[in-house]
């Protein structure tokens, strides 16, 4: 293995290495605050681990958190210059005047944004029309709440009765395991172990369900994790963020070319067992195209936020983009291209 992994590297120095006359980074010492989950923050964990950022002449030091729904509190300290979030975070933090860009897509998370019912709600809900006498713990905000939504659209679920408790994602699993809520909603790994742990049942994500007699492929989310910067990092360190963006870049090419080796730096990184590593990057999509669905997916969460009184104001989805630097890193990769300016 470790032979693999030295092979790894060193073909990884000659694919999307700086290219030659690559201006240096501004600075060479970042943060990165980063959800530890396998969805959010994937590449960054595979590129600190096999020294992608290092070639890049970079030290980036990792801060974890847990839950991204944190962040718009966090980003409005001015403290955070640099993450992966995704458009339920980024649209608050914009809509409240904060300059913040989503500047490269990193995954298509929409199958691990998870509905689960517990043991009771197993035996109450014999059709979606029943998720109106239940209790769902989330956190408040999340993405999984556009899922919902849209669920209760298309099978006649009056979504403004159904009971929402906020709690942490950890939280949800222990309150579902005491029996304090019916179902919880949430992302892996926590949805993993509420079905582990606490007997939990899936019940449907953004894109499938497994609702008794409608079973199948369904479009209920549509949400991307990506890379994200503020605009004082954007106007002070853009040959820094290009340096950051190559070697994510490298970092999702050895994700999707040998997902054995990655599985093992993510489980060890997101602290959770292989296989549960492995399942859940299975329903992720690693990918750094920039496309118009990502575009669509940011206005359907403005508008989402905006109809839930979440956000005091809509925003232009164009104006939370900024593709320049992605373009610089691999022009192949910006299929949708924003034309945005940096406040």
């Amino acid at each position: 293995m470790r032979t693999l992994m030295m092979l790894l590297t060193a073909l990884s120095l000659v694919i999307h290495a700086a290219p030659v006359g690559a201006q240096k980074p501004e600075v060479t010492e970042v943060e990165a605050w980063l959800v530890r989950d396998p969805q959010m923050s994937a590449q960054f964990a595979v590129a600190d681990q096999l020294g992608y950022f290092r070639e890049q002449g970079l030290k980036v030091n990792i801060r974890w958190y847990i839950a991204g729904t944190d962040l718009p509190s966090m980003w409005g300290a001015g403290n955070v210059h640099l993450g992966t979030a995704t458009a339920t975070m980024v649209v608050p933090i914009a809509a409240a005047g904060q300059p913040i860009y989503s500047i490269a897509p990193q995954s298509d998370i929409g199958g691990v944004q998870q509905v689960i019912l517990g043991k009771r709600a197993q035996e109450i809900v014999k059709s979606p029309k029943d998720l109106e006498k239940i209790k769902i713990g989330m956190p408040k905000g999340a993405s999984v709440t556009m899922a919902i939504q849209n669920m209760a659209k298309a099978t006649g679920v009056d979504f403004q009765k159904i009971q929402f408790v906020n709690l942490s994602p950890p939280d949800a699993v222990t309150a579902l395991a005491k029996g304090d809520i019916d179902a919880m909603a949430a992302w892996a790994p926590w949805t993993f172990r509420a079905v582990k742990e606490a007997g939990g049942k899936l019940y449907f994500t953004g894109t499938r369900s497994y609702i008794p007699g409608k079973e199948g492929t369904v479009d209920w989310l549509r949400v991307h994790a990506g890379v994200v910067a503020s605009g004082k990092m954007l106007k002070e360190n853009p040959n820094t963020l290009k340096a950051v963006l190559r070697a994510v870049h490298k970092a999702t090419d050895t994700l999707n070319r040998d997902r054995e080796a990655t599985v093992k730096i993510i489980a060890r990184e997101m602290k959770i067992e292989e296989g549960l590593a492995r399942e859940i990057m299975g329903q992720n999509v690693y990918t750094m195209e920039m496309n118009e669905t990502i575009f669509q997916g940011m206005g359907d969460f403005i508008d989402f936020l905006f109809s839930l009184n979440r956000i005091p104001q809509k925003v232009s989805p164009e104006s939370v983009f900024y593709t320049k630097l992605l373009k610089d890193v691999d022009p192949s990769l910006v299929k949708w291209d924003a034309k945005t300016e940096v406040k």
